[in-house]
């Protein structure tokens, strides 16, 4: 079985004016910094240790996971993988997050955007390649809010794409025999 932590990057200037960044590739800000740190705080303080560390190679996912990976005084290098990158939003990079990108994104209704089936297979087929690879592991994934989204709207019945995911937010996802599990989804460690 694997045990595999999903955690959403730490806060971007972005995030903070509540914009849609998908692919832009934003760092993270001094609050950011501090939350990452917090949350390797976090799992220090609750004798987490990981078998192999993953992030986006989006520089808000990696910089957070370097950060944990330093709190944890884990000597493993941050591996990258293509497959855990934010959604392409298409014609709403950029753009404010409102009522309208709410319902145009539950309904993948915004032009040029990558479908809730392609990010779905994406990310359940990057997962895959790595339980496959590693089993029995112990991972950490340092990614994005739709990405980690993508997991849960097909594990959490009343989860769906505008329900809200809090920036370094710890989602623990189980692998067994082929099936995925939510043991916990949306903990806030900055609480």
């Amino acid at each position: 079985m694997n045990v595999i932590y999903m955690i959403r990057h730490g806060e971007t200037d972005a995030n903070k004016n509540f914009i849609v960044q998908g692919r832009m590739d934003n760092p993270l800000n001094q609050n950011g910094i501090e939350q990452a740190e917090k949350t390797g705080l976090y799992l220090k303080n609750h004798n987490e240790h990981f078998d192999l560390i993953v992030a986006s190679p989006l520089k808000r996912a990696y910089d957070t996971a370097k950060i944990i990976c330093k709190t944890l005084s884990e000597k493993k290098l941050v591996l990258t993988h293509s497959g855990f990158t934010e959604r392409n939003f298409g014609d709403f990079d950029g753009k404010k997050i409102d009522a309208e990108y709410s319902h145009k994104v539950l309904n993948d209704e915004i032009p040029h955007m990558e479908k809730n089936e392609e990010l779905e297979t994406r990310i359940f087929t990057a997962l895959n390649e790595l339980c496959t690879r590693y089993p029995d592991k112990k991972i950490l994934i340092v990614a994005h809010s739709h990405v980690i989204k993508a997991v849960l709207v097909n594990l959490v019945s009343e989860f769906n794409y505008t329900s809200y995911l809090s920036n370094c937010s710890i989602n623990i996802i189980k692998h067994n025999n082929g099936k995925y599990s939510v043991d916990n989804y949306n903990i806030n460690p900055l609480e």
